[in-house]
């Protein structure tokens, strides 16, 4: 394998890569220190070329000397190979005194050649280490600084709002200004937006709990694109408090995380009837809505090998969110992306072959290290779910396009499931090292009262590829890396948390069944 970075454009890009390392918040001298192994690196290689080459003419010339003891050349001939390396035989006898001079000099020669090869190995290998954990560059896109500066680029539907304080840190902080359902309906200057103000009243009245809960999807009644352009996020604002994912969990006696805890520890669940089947019903749907997309459909292996892990992430800052099985070099996977990604390990690709679109679904294995509250209660943030991955392995041109198409079949996704969400850019030091752009799509939790991750979306460029070698052969058969892309498209037990809470019918005390999952559980709504 070459170099985990491309060490050419390092040379060239020295302040790029320092710049990089800046904006992540990250030790910028590294980058100096990498030229200086480099530099070190390329000086021995050198000292080494001409050690071997002066090797390679006294060994030709040892030979030429025992072809002239031998009769087979005549001095002149052995005279001028011996110029050509800087021996002097003119006044000398050729014998075997001069045979074992040479024989010692290319020893010598030999035993050089082996320190200067163990100096170069060692500085090169630490090069490399040094390589291993260097950063992504970032997209001129990505926002600079901490979590703080993650900036909302789209809104989606009309969220159920109890704090309206909260709602406009989430919101107006950023820009955009929020109006509330009644003002859509009351006031003329929003008329533009309104697709269709009878089904708008009557979800208006629903959300009011005036009238039963029944699936009336938001693309149906506001135009978004709209909406987005202008930078106004709908809501609706309640006068009760709504509920928490955890307490309807436990009132309907949907899954049980307390016995899991006794029997496995915290943050493990049972899941009971229908909630099981939705668990099951989610997974197919959003399997079948990528199988339709194009995108070929794997469950792959559980686990994976450390070397292969390495090349896919850093291993060393995901150590505490890992689970690894003792005696065996295996560790259970943290998300279908991983053995997606090795499934071209070490491979090349035709250039025809490209794009691949791959859609993964798996059990998710997390330590999840750190959370506390109520995140630790109900079924947001667990050692095991379900997940659903999108995958694409494309040509480096390509790799923006299909970012914005992973982002948009997610978007659209939870669009099917009228989940009210927005949709992230996340800033440079809240993003993984290996990740160019990223972002998230926060589904709104009522209960919560704020958005949450669901889908975490991000461009790799050739990051992954070049640690893992998977690389493509084009027209005229030369190679090039890849570029690999991923994409959420359901978290299934985080999506299914934030259902509950947002189909929550108050009136009638039962939840409303997404229309997309009904097929597969024969009734619209849970009750007790």
């Amino acid at each position: 394998m070459g170099f985990p970075v491309d060490i050419d454009f390092l040379r060239n890009n020295v302040e790029l890569y320092k710049e990089t390392f800046r904006k992540r918040g990250l030790d910028e001298s590294i980058v100096d220190r990498a030229i200086e192994l480099d530099n070190k690196r390329r000086e021995l290689q050198r000292e080494l070329d001409k050690l071997r080459y002066k090797k390679n003419l006294l060994s030709k010339f040892y030979g030429s000397v025992i072809q002239y003891l031998n009769g087979k050349i005549d001095r002149n001939t052995l005279i001028k190979t011996a110029i050509e390396i800087g021996y002097d035989i003119h006044e000398g006898n050729v014998s075997e005194e001069l045979l074992n001079k040479l024989k010692e000099d290319i020893k010598d020669l030999d035993e050089e050649i082996k320190k200067k090869e163990e100096e170069f190995n060692n500085v090169e290998n630490n090069l490399i280490d040094l390589l291993w954990n260097f950063p992504n560059l970032l997209s001129k896109e990505v926002p600079v600084g901490d979590e703080s500066k993650n900036t909302p680029v789209r809104f989606w539907g009309i969220p159920r709002v109890y704090d309206i304080n909260l709602f406009k840190e989430q919101t107006e902080k950023f820009g955009w200004k929020i109006v509330e359902l009644n003002e859509i309906l009351n006031n003329r200057e929003y008329e533009k937006y309104i697709k269709n103000r009878e089904l708008l009243e009557e979800l208006n009245k629903m959300l009011n709990d005036e009238e039963d809960f029944k699936e009336i999807n938001f693309n149906d009644v506001l135009d978004f694109d709209k909406l987005n352009n202008d930078k106004i996020v709908v809501y609706k604002k309640v006068n009760h408090e709504l509920k928490h994912q955890y307490d309807i969990l436990k009132e309907f006696n949907l899954a049980d995380t307390d016995i899991a805890g006794e029997v496995s520890g915290s943050r493990f669940y049972f899941e009971f009837n229908i909630l099981s089947l939705l668990d099951l019903s989610l997974s197919m749907e959003g399997v079948k809505y990528m199988i339709n997309k194009g995108y070929r459909f794997t469950i792959p292996p559980y686990m994976l090998k450390k070397d292969i892990l390495e090349g896919i992430i850093t291993l060393d800052d995901f150590a505490d969110m890992m689970y690894k099985i003792d005696g065996e070099d295996l560790y259970l996977i943290g998300t279908a992306e991983h053995p997606i990604t090795a499934l071209y390990y070490n491979r090349i690709i035709e250039e025809e072959q490209l794009p691949i679109k791959i859609v993964g679904w798996s059990p998710c294995f997390r330590k999840e290290a750190g959370a506390h509250g109520k995140d630790t209660k109900g079924l947001f943030r667990l050692h095991q779910f379900h997940k659903i991955e999108q995958y694409i392995f494309c040509k480096p041109e390509d790799s923006e396009k299909y970012h914005r198409e992973l982002i948009r079949n997610a978007e659209e996704f939870l669009e099917k499931l009228n989940i009210s969400y927005r949709t992230v850019i996340i800033a440079s030091m809240d993003m993984g090292k290996r990740n160019y752009k990223q972002y998230d799509i926060e589904g709104w939790f009522p209960g919560q009262n704020k958005y949450r991750e669901l889908i975490s979306g991000s461009n790799v460029t050739d990051w992954q590829s070049r640690r893992s070698n998977i690389r493509y052969r084009k027209k005229d058969n030369s190679l090039d890396y890849v570029h690999t892309l991923n994409c959420t498209l359901s978290a299934v037990q985080r999506t299914l948390t934030c259902i509950i809470e947002n189909n929550y019918d108050y009136k009638n005390n039962r939840i409303l069944i997404p229309g997309i999952l009904r097929q597969y559980v024969g009734k619209d709504f849970i009750t007790k």
